[in-house]
């Protein structure tokens, strides 16, 4: 009996690898109070970019949001013939943390993965989403595998060769792995990703709710092409990892001693902030101080799907330009900017909420870079 995916074959494939569908979570109002219809649209805008090109797998927390959802579907007029929707309970909507981790073989065979969702360290409930990847196979009929480390999806990228690019802070760290070493966590990769190359980031510890996730940092476009997050504004909060990102990324190298090509992606060219913390003092305390938090504004935090790229985007001088950036780096694929502002009030982007299902086929094409062939 195969006892790890590795062992029975798998692997984790890269995003931009043919996908057989995309997995959303809902919003809905017993987490964000008031902001729900908000909310929707953007998933609403998600679902419309994605659906034409493959499936849109809808998680919803009971059947009266199904049905809401299903009326939304056909107000808009939405193919349902590439839409499901599938009844189970969530605390949020960050299905590519606490959803499962899709692995294939080469014998076409698809495989989840769970991780052991902690709520980015016990900052939030989880209770419900911790109970997802197992739903999900379960629902798909697909072996379960479950690791015996905790991270989330969105603090790991690959190029689908076997390397892995990741932060410590944001797995390498007592509030996901208490008393593991970091040769231990990639023991857990190596044999639940199939990895065999590590490239690691410093991130930094507490830099927002996740320990700064990867998928804010830098990003696989290739083999060995990464786009990495940038700013050239001494004062913005973020540079002095970013800085140390790239001293880290110059000396890296792939999994075949290849170095990487490195493309610099902006961050906003004004600072974002974020009124959602602000807007639930003022409900507590009508005399509260009314405060703008700090929040994201990065455009590597991109979802690659079948013959589309989703990009977040705030009407910002360098919306165009990092788009352009992205584009250039995903040829044959249509860039769509979706509307992010109330995803970073809340921590996260496109690729947070987003979690790609590979196709499953058997493995021919071994191309170096980027697969197009979707």
């Amino acid at each position: 009996m195969k006892h790890t995916p590795a062992e029975a074959g798998f692997r984790m494939p890269a995003e931009w690898e043919r996908h057989e569908g995309t997995w959303l979570q809902w919003p809905h109002d017993d987490t964000y109070k008031g902001r729900q219809m908000r909310l929707e649209h953007l998933w609403l805008a998600m679902t419309q970019a994605l659906h034409e090109h493959e499936t849109v797998h809808i998680v919803v927390p009971d059947e009266r949001r199904q049905e809401h959802v299903h009326r939304q579907i056909a107000y808009y007029g939405f193919d349902r013939g590439t839409i499901e929707l599938y009844v189970w309970p969530t605390n949020d909507v960050w299905a590519r943390d606490s959803g499962p981790i899709f692995l294939v073989n080469d014998e076409g065979e698809l495989a989840a993965t769970d991780w052991n969702f902690n709520g980015w360290g016990r900052r939030y409930p989880y209770e419900m989403d911790r109970t997802v990847p197992a739903g999900i196979a379960r629902l798909l009929s697909i072996p379960l595998f479950t690791a015996p480390i905790t991270l989330e999806g969105g603090g790991v990228e690959v190029n689908g060769k076997g390397t892995l690019l990741a932060t410590i802070s944001s797995i390498v760290n007592p509030n996901r792995n208490p008393g593991k070493s970091q040769e231990e966590i990639e023991d857990a990769l190596r044999q639940y990703l199939g990895i065999k190359h590590f490239i690691w980031l410093s991130g930094k510890d507490g830099m927002g709710d996740t320990d700064f996730h990867i998928d804010g940092a830098a990003r696989f476009a290739g083999e060995s092409t990464v786009l990495y997050s940038w700013t050239d504004d001494e004062s913005h909060p973020r540079y002095p990892y970013f800085v140390q990102h790239l001293h880290e990324l110059e000396r890296a190298v792939t999994e075949s001693r290849k170095r990487l090509t490195l493309v610099p992606v902006p961050v906003t060219e004004a600072r974002v902030y974020a009124t959602a913390d602000a807007e639930a003092s003022a409900d507590a305390s009508p005399s509260a101080p009314f405060e703008l938090t700090p929040s994201l504004g990065l455009y590597a935090n991109y979802y690659v799907a079948n013959n589309v790229v989703l990009v977040p985007v705030y009407g910002d001088a360098n919306d165009a330009m990092a788009k352009a950036i992205i584009a250039e780096h995903y040829p044959g694929r249509q860039v769509v900017g979706i509307l992010a502002h109330m995803m970073a009030e809340l921590g996260g982007m496109i690729h947070c909420v987003t979690q790609q299902q590979p196709a499953a086929a058997p493995r021919h094409d071994d191309r170096e870079g980027v697969d197009q062939g979707v």
